[in-house]
C-alpha cells in the first residue's frame, strides 16, 4: 500500500463489498479530477479476492489506499469513523463504488464547504435506460432538513457528500451503525441535520452520474460494467455538459409539473372529501333531530303513563281506605242479606 500524500486537500472515502467490475472506473473518475491533492481511502467492507485484484492496480497510484476490513454486521461504518478520525484533510467527500465523477466534482464540493459544513450535489439519479431521475431538495432550506429528520425521508444519496473535518469532529457521535429498519447514510444525515450550529447546502448542477444500483436489480456485473464504460465514453463528447445541464432542467421542469399535478389532485380529493364529509354531517344532524324529537314524544307518553300509573294507585288507596270504614261495611252487610233474601224467594 503507498503511502497517503503529505498534504491532501480533501479525503474521498470508497466504501466497497461486490463491485469488483465497476470499482476501477469509479476509482478512475476520483483520480480525473480538476483537484489532485487527493487521499482516495478505499473501505473494503468484507470484499472477495475479485476485488483484492482490482484494487492492485489502483494503489500504484500514491493518493489511493486500501483498507481491507471483516464484513461488518452493515456498511462499515465504525471503519468510516476511524478514517476521518486519523484524516489530514480539511474536506471530507464520499464516493459510491459503481458511480461516476465528473471532473470538477470535487472542486466545486470544495468551493461550497467555504462557507457551509454540508453540502451535496445536484440529486439526479440515472435509471436504467439512461432517463433522468430528480428527487428535489435543497437542505438550505430549514423545511427540508425537517422533512429528512423524518423516518425514511431521504433525497441525499452518501455518493456525491460533502463536509468540512472539523465540522464531523464536533457532531455528538460521527459514523455509527444504524438501528434496524433504518438506512445508514440517513441515520448519519439525520445525526448532522439534529446538531445545532451547522449550515447546509445544496449543489446547483448535476456533477456526479449516479447509476442507482436498486434500480437495477437484474443487471449482472458485466452489464453494470458495459453502462459505465458507455456514460463514461458519453461524458468524454464535446457537449456533454450543455447536453446534461438542458436534461436537468428537462426533469425538474417535468418533475415540477407532477408536482403541481399531483397536489391538484390531493387538493380535488381533499375537497371532495369535505364535501361528501359535510353532507354526512347533514344527515347525521337531521337525523340526530329527528331521534331527538321521537325521544320527547317517548318521554311524554312514559310521563303520561306514569301519571295515569299513580292516579290508578291513588283510587286503590283511597277505595281500600274506604273498605275498611263502618258505613263501607254496614252498607255491605246489607248488601249480602238482600241479596240472601233474593236467593230464598227464586
Amino acid at each position: 500500500m503507498s503511502p497517503k500524500p503529505a498534504d491532501p486537500l480533501v479525503t474521498v472515502v470508497v466504501p466497497t463489498h461486490d463491485h469488483a467490475s465497476t470499482l476501477d472506473l469509479a476509482v478512475a473518475s476520483v483520480l480525473r479530477q480538476t483537484v489532485e491533492a487527493l487521499d482516495v481511502v478505499i473501505i473494503g467492507d468484507g470484499v472477495g479476492d475479485d476485488t483484492r485484484d482490482v484494487v492492485c492496480g489502483l494503489v500504484s497510484d500514491n493518493r489511493v489506499r486500501f483498507l481491507d476490513t471483516p464484513k461488518s454486521r452493515s456498511r462499515a461504518e465504525a471503519v468510516r469513523h476511524s478514517v476521518l478520525i486519523e484524516a489530514l484533510s480539511p474536506y471530507v467527500c464520499y464516493f459510491g463504488d459503481d458511480d461516476l465523477m465528473l471532473p470538477d466534482h470535487v472542486e466545486s464540493t470544495v468551493a461550497r464547504l467555504q462557507v457551509v459544513d454540508f453540502t451535496h450535489p445536484l440529486p439526479v439519479f440515472i435509471g436504467p435506460e439512461g432517463s433522468l431521475v430528480a428527487h428535489p431538495t435543497d437542505i438550505a432550506d430549514p423545511d427540508c432538513v425537517t422533512w429528512h429528520l423524518r423516518p425514511l425521508r431521504n433525497a441525499i444519496s452518501l455518493t456525491g457528500v460533502g463536509h468540512r473535518l472539523d465540522a464531523y469532529r464536533r457532531l455528538p457521535h460521527g459514523w455509527r451503525e444504524a438501528p434496524p429498519g433504518s438506512w445508514s447514510d440517513h441515520y448519519m444525515w439525520q445525526q448532522w441535520f439534529s446538531t445545532p450550529g451547522y449550515s447546509y447546502s445544496t449543489g446547483d448542477r448535476l456533477t456526479m452520474l449516479k447509476l442507482d444500483g436498486a434500480a437495477r436489480p437484474g443487471m449482472t456485473a458485466e452489464e453494470r460494467r458495459a453502462e459505465m464504460l458507455a456514460w463514461i465514453e458519453r461524458s468524454s463528447q464535446p457537449g456533454f455538459e450543455s447536453w446534461l445541464a438542458t436534461e436537468v432542467a428537462v426533469v425538474f421542469r417535468r418533475h415540477a409539473i407532477r408536482g403541481r399535478l399531483d397536489h391538484d389532485a390531493w387538493a380535488d380529493r381533499a375537497t371532495e372529501e369535505r364535501k361528501s364529509r359535510e353532507a354526512c354531517e347533514r344527515v347525521l344532524s337531521e337525523q340526530n333531530a329527528a331521534l331527538t324529537a321521537e325521544l320527547a314524544r317517548c318521554r311524554d307518553q312514559v310521563a303520561g303513563l306514569e301519571a295515569a300509573e299513580a292516579w290508578a294507585r291513588q283510587a286503590q288507596s283511597e277505595l281500600d281506605a274506604m273498605r275498611r270504614t263502618r258505613t263501607w261495611r254496614f252498607h255491605d252487610s246489607l248488601a249480602r242479606r238482600s241479596i240472601g233474601r233474593w236467593l230464598a224467594r227464586h
